[in-house]
């Protein structure tokens, strides 16, 4: 089969692929939400709080030593990106090839790291109920093997994702929710501690999953493929940019993990179940753009590698701008109606659940509109000082977040301190882009801030009034500000071009199914 090597493309059947792309993402999405929803309720009333804690708690512990993964798999996405753009197959073989080499290297480092520093942190420092460090250990080492699955399983993600095979992407997705409804089930019938069960069936499903991205990208990228020796110079090139990316991943897990394990010091694992509850929120709210931006990655790197300037802008602005909207859908009715949405979806509100969740979809809303530019940054290969910068920023979360624990102030501000962090760092993004990669300010705020401010405004207003006169029905008020929002996102937010196009989009839809 061929390797899909993609040539530069007119900007009409890029958009028909992101079209294409971004329908398969979200069919992946959705289904995968309505899984979700059930599944965390029924895992939080098995398990209960205090087990529900110590499975996110320990989980971190193990996420602590991966977190380098992260700035390895950018790097991967971002060559693989670059090297399909300038339509070079060599190139995109040696960029997996290297990508596969050091993940082995690397989860065989995470293994001796975790069996080491993690089990003793785990067992001398990690607040467990007691009675419970015996399934705190197993949780640990299951967590382990997840995370190595994962490590290894990444450069065949990234290589499925390079080569926008989304939808093949979203039916691996599906197939894994699917296993992970099958586990809640399981979880039910299971007589033996269901702690290690919740945990060990994961592991199980997770390296399931890995070897199945294995077999497809072997059957159907013949440029994905490993080669017995490195090459060392692109390697060089590589580690050069995952090391300025490593600062970023620092920051990303003092913001998490770091701050995670802070609360678990101060407040117990009960608080750290109300995190791992507004953690879940985030990750739903921030999947309806993140599976927009995932089809979105490519084209936008592709681009800069074409020297394409216009295209490569107008995608960043159109990413934007999409992004906020999407996500305001479902932040506005979430965080107006979230105490009763979290006692309908949970039953049980663990203490610190519903603030913690509020400020986290806070969060959601920034980072929609920064993920756009980060993306684009990323995309120019030279990030020494933008990762420098925008990393202190980001770090901020967690000195600043232990001097409010110790000053005995609410673990809310946790969550308040990692809003205000995220809002600079925003700030530093545009300004990065305009000085560095000349943006144009007027065009961004014409095209990106400008709508937004029209949909955010009406909406906020109209949602408020109607939320200090109803204080019940819960559904159905959500339901209303969903509508209030799209009404708004679609008569202010789109232009009439914008509008036909996806009329015209949905029509296609509904034609083809008949």
């Amino acid at each position: 089969m061929s390797s899909d090597i993609n040539q530069p493309e007119s900007r009409n059947s890029a958009n028909k692929r992101l079209a294409k792309n971004t329908i398969a993402l979200y069919i992946r999405m959705a289904f995968a939400m309505l899984v979700s929803l059930y599944t965390s309720r029924v895992v939080l009333q098995t398990l209960g709080v205090e087990d529900f804690g110590t499975y996110g708690v320990v989980g971190g512990i193990v996420t602590l030593f991966a977190f380098v993964n992260n700035t390895l798999v950018s790097s991967i996405q971002r060559f693989l990106n670059f090297e399909l753009g300038k339509g070079s197959r060599n190139g995109v073989t040696k960029v997996f090839s290297n990508g596969f080499h050091v993940q082995v290297i690397f989860a065989a480092v995470i293994v001796i790291l975790g069996e080491t520093i993690g089990l003793y942190y785990l067992n001398n420092y990690v607040k467990v109920p007691d009675g419970r460090m015996y399934a705190a250990n197993w949780v640990f080492q299951f967590a382990i093997l997840t995370t190595v699955s994962r490590i290894i399983r990444s450069p065949f993600n990234a290589s499925m994702i390079a080569h926008e095979r989304m939808t093949a992407f979203a039916i691996i997705g599906i197939v894994d929710v699917c296993m992970k409804l099958l586990i809640v089930y399981m979880l039910l019938i299971s007589s033996f501690d269901r702690l290690i069960t919740y945990a060990a069936l994961g592991a199980i499903v997770s390296v399931g999953i890995t070897l199945f991205y294995v077999y497809y990208n072997n059957t159907r990228f013949k440029d994905c493929r490993i080669l017995r020796r490195i090459e060392k110079p692109l390697l060089k090139q590589m580690l050069s940019f995952s090391g300025w990316n490593l600062l970023g991943s620092v920051a990303v897990l003092a913001t998490y993990q770091g701050v995670d394990l802070i609360l678990n010091y101060f407040y117990g694992v009960v608080v750290n179940a109300a995190l791992s509850i507004a953690n879940q929120v985030y990750a739903a709210t921030t999947s309806f753009t993140g599976n927009f931006q995932t089809a979105f990655r490519p084209q936008i790197t592709k681009k800069y590698a074409e020297n394409n300037f216009d295209d490569f802008f107008d995608l960043v602005y159109r990413t934007t701008k999409y992004s906020f909207f999407l996500v305001i859908i479902c932040a506005v009715p979430l965080f107006f109606r979230c105490n009763g949405l979290l006692s309908i979806w949970l039953g049980i509100v663990p203490k610190y659940a519903t603030e913690f969740c509020q400020y986290i979809i806070m969060v959601c809303v920034v980072d929609a509109l920064a993920a756009p530019l980060a993306m684009s940054a990323n995309a120019t290969g030279e990030i020494k000082v933008y990762q420098i910068i925008i990393s202190s920023i980001l770090f901020l979360n967690f000195p600043v977040t232990i001097l409010l624990m110790n000053l005995g102030l609410s673990p809310t501000w946790a969550l308040i301190t990692r809003f205000l962090v995220c809002c600079f760092a925003f700030i530093y993004r545009v300004v990065y882009m305009v000085k560095v990669l000349k943006m144009n300010f007027g065009q961004y705020f014409t095209k990106t801030v400008i709508p937004c401010v029209y949909v955010f405004v009406p909406t906020i207003i109209v949602v408020s009034l109607l939320n200090l006169f109803f204080d019940n029905k819960d559904i159905i008020l959500a339901i209303t500000y969903f509508l209030i929002t799209l009404f708004f996102v679609i008569s202010l937010g789109l232009s009439a071009n914008e509008r036909r196009q996806i009329k015209n989009l949905v029509l296609s839809k509904l034609k083809l199914r008949k």
